[in-house]
């Protein structure tokens, strides 16, 4: 009767010693051998640390690549030969920083001090790298929120110094009308002296005339005639008349040029004041300001651009230094040291403990064995003389 045959896995791998790789005979050979290889070397180190401070290291390097990509991509009339060469630099340095997670890994691992010291200078030259080129990232962060700040802000400026330039304008025209109304001024007062003047004089005024009849008697007598100082006076006047209408011709121009100012001033409050509360709602809106203003204890509009550019220089720095260290601290801590163990030297028991434990025992086994050997030979001894006792019968 034919049975078809009916192959056991288990049982002909476990007697072939190879097993399935995902099996957990496999994983336990697996997880003795590493542990003999960490305790043989003197550390272990954690697979999944590194992975995630590699992983760490790829999205940094994505995000710097990418910001240098944007950055040379924005300059004006960029081309490929441009973005090359712009890239280029951020590229290597990107690449370089690659080598921040074995270097740290080689700090906790390499017995040599000197080996430590140069991969701790690597570590380092490489975090500093990284957190330059993650400081072009956080300015790219923080100058976008700082740009329409500042964009108010020089408005705002340019119409302060627009009033300022307007208001000397009118300083100057107020000066020109004040002196053209002090020369009209003048110029009236010296007609109403040349009036007064006129007034006072008579027309005729007495004087005396000296005869001699021809008896040679000198006679004196009165007589009026028109006073000569009234065509003087009036001459005087009549000339005065020109320069008064000269005045104050020139006294209504500088007025009428006074007066083009006054809608200029009005349209430029009133971009002040837009202008002035756009520049307030954009501080508002920007968080720099608003931390900076916590940190200084100040109204967010009494902030300079000194103490806003600390805080951003904080802000940019630190986290771009921690996020450099990130992945080398994970990578560091990925190595955990293993005590290697001590050999023990090998037991030794007097000769008198070993009699002791053991005489018995050997007695035993050999009495044991010389039973064994007895009986072996008895066994043997018997047809032997059996044999001999029916050739003796037969004869």
């Amino acid at each position: 009767m034919n049975v078809p045959r009916i192959d056991v896995v288990g049982a002909s791998a476990a007697s072939s010693g190879w097993s399935w790789p995902w099996s957990r005979v496999s994983r336990d050979e697996a997880g003795k051998w590493r542990l003999e290889r960490d305790t043989e070397r003197g550390y272990s180190i954690n697979v999944k640390q590194v992975v995630l401070a590699f992983a760490v290291e790829f999205v940094i390097i994505g995000l710097i690549l990418a910001n240098q990509s944007a950055i040379a991509a924005s300059l004006p009339n960029a081309t490929w030969l441009s973005f090359i060469m712009s890239t280029s630099m951020p590229i290597a340095l990107a690449m370089a920083e690659l080598a921040r997670v074995p270097l740290a890994i080689c700090v906790r691992t390499q017995p040599s001090w000197n080996i430590k010291l140069l991969a701790v200078g690597g570590v380092m030259a490489a975090v500093v790298v990284t957190s330059v080129n993650l400081s072009l990232i956080g300015w790219n962060t923080y100058d976008p929120r700082l740009e329409e700040v500042n964009h108010k802000r020089v408005e705002l400026l340019r119409l302060h110094d627009q009033k300022k330039v307007l208001a000397i304008q009118v300083a100057e025209a107020d000066a020109t009308i004040q002196q053209k109304r002090n020369d009209r001024d003048s110029a009236y007062q010296q007609q109403k002296g040349l009036q007064l003047e006129l007034n006072k004089q008579q027309n005729v005024v007495p004087g005396t005339t000296k005869t001699i009849d021809q008896y040679g008697t000198t006679s004196t007598k009165t007589v009026f005639r028109e006073n000569p100082a009234i065509p003087l006076l009036k001459k005087e006047l009549e000339a005065l008349k020109p320069k008064i209408a000269a005045a104050e011709a020139a006294l209504k121009q500088a007025e009428a040029q006074r007066a083009t100012y006054n809608p200029r001033q009005q349209e430029l409050d009133q971009k002040l004041t837009v202008t002035e509360t756009e520049y307030r709602e954009a501080i508002n809106r920007s968080q720099l300001h608003s931390y900076a203003a916590m940190l200084f204890g100040k109204d967010p509009s009494a902030l300079t651009d000194g103490e806003v550019k600390t805080l951003e220089r904080y802000l940019i720095w630190i986290p771009a230094i921690a996020a450099a260290l990130s992945s080398t601290l994970i990578a560091m801590t990925a190595v955990r040291r293993r005590k290697r163990p001590k050999s023990q030297p090998p037991a030794t028991l007097p000769d008198d403990a070993v009699s002791y434990l053991f005489g018995p025992l050997c007695d035993a086994i050999s009495k044991t064995a010389n039973d064994a050997i007895v009986a072996a030979m008895n066994i043997r001894a018997k047809p032997a003389s059996t044999s001999a006792i029916s050739k003796a019968r037969s004869s």
